[in-house]
């Protein structure tokens, strides 16, 4: 193949063609380079309202406001059909490290009401 018009052809006529649009990129450009510094996906656009507005302008409003308590139920729902679990059955929450570091920290205050004396648990 050395004609353009051959190369427009097969292009028309690739399947993943329409994937395309989904990418925040120039209809001009031709971008090769597909590692760390890929076309950014036009939905990672959403990030700048989520850093913009949800945080830079409603702060911690937004936790009620633009729906952060429900992200982990919401995500965790599109993942119950990979994993075969019911609706409401899957949460995505922090690391392991992280809640065992949250409960912990729950048991020493709620040890700390009961008895003062007690400040201390082994893990």
């Amino acid at each position: 193949m050395n004609h353009r018009d051959e190369a427009l052809a097969l292009g028309s006529a690739d399947p993943l063609a329409t994937l395309r649009d989904q990418f925040a990129l120039s209809p001009t450009t031709i971008y090769l380079d597909g590692n760390l510094l890929g076309v950014p996906p036009t939905a990672a656009q959403h990030t700048q309202i989520v850093t913009g507005a949800e945080w830079g302008e409603g702060l911690i409003r937004s936790w009620n406001t633009a729906g952060w308590f429900e992200l982990p139920r919401r995500l965790g729902n599109k993942l119950t059909p990979l994993i075969g679990a019911a609706e409401n059955e899957v949460i995505v929450t922090d690391t392991i490290s992280i809640n065992l570091f949250k409960l912990l920290s729950a048991a020493v205050h709620v040890a700390n009401a009961c008895d003062p004396k007690r400040r201390v648990i082994v893990s």
